[in-house]
């Protein structure tokens, strides 16, 4: 292997998941790999370790929730914004009154539209074969 270990590959062989024989020869052979490798085994180390508390921050956390059981928050409005929503929406609804519906009225050409589109909806004739009637009619030429 001419070509240095990956950071994925020396993070793997750290934690164990990666067993490559070839990985084995290139670390025999090359420090600074080796190093490298040293480095991460040195911060998995010390990443594993249990950070050091002292007992005054314990029971200055400890204080802290006992003041907060024997003195609950005070008690929110959190209802007002959907009630605020709820009236509004009740006043727009008594002050808005809907148009009532109209019937749609029919023009001369909407009959002709309607005919046309019915006459088209019962033709046997694919609709495809339309352009190629124009190809052979007759335009008074």
């Amino acid at each position: 292997m001419n070509r240095h270990l990956t950071t994925d590959e020396l993070i793997d062989r750290v934690y164990g998941l990666n067993e490559d024989a070839d990985l084995s020869a290139h670390l025999r052979e090359c420090p600074e790999c080796v190093a490298r490798m040293e480095a991460a085994r040195i911060r998995r180390r010390e990443a594993a370790q249990a950070a050091p508390v002292s007992n005054e921050f314990l029971a200055a956390q400890r204080r802290a929730i006992y003041s907060r059981i024997e003195k609950p928050a005070p008690r929110r409005l959190h209802w007002l914004p959907a009630l605020a929503a709820a009236a509004a929406l009740a006043v727009v609804a008594l002050v808005y009154k809907a148009p009532a519906p109209q019937a749609p009225r029919l023009d001369p050409s909407d009959a002709q539209l309607f005919s046309e589109v019915y006459s088209m909806e019962q033709s046997t004739e694919p609709a495809a074969a339309a352009p190629i009637h124009q190809l052979f009619e007759d335009d008074g030429q």
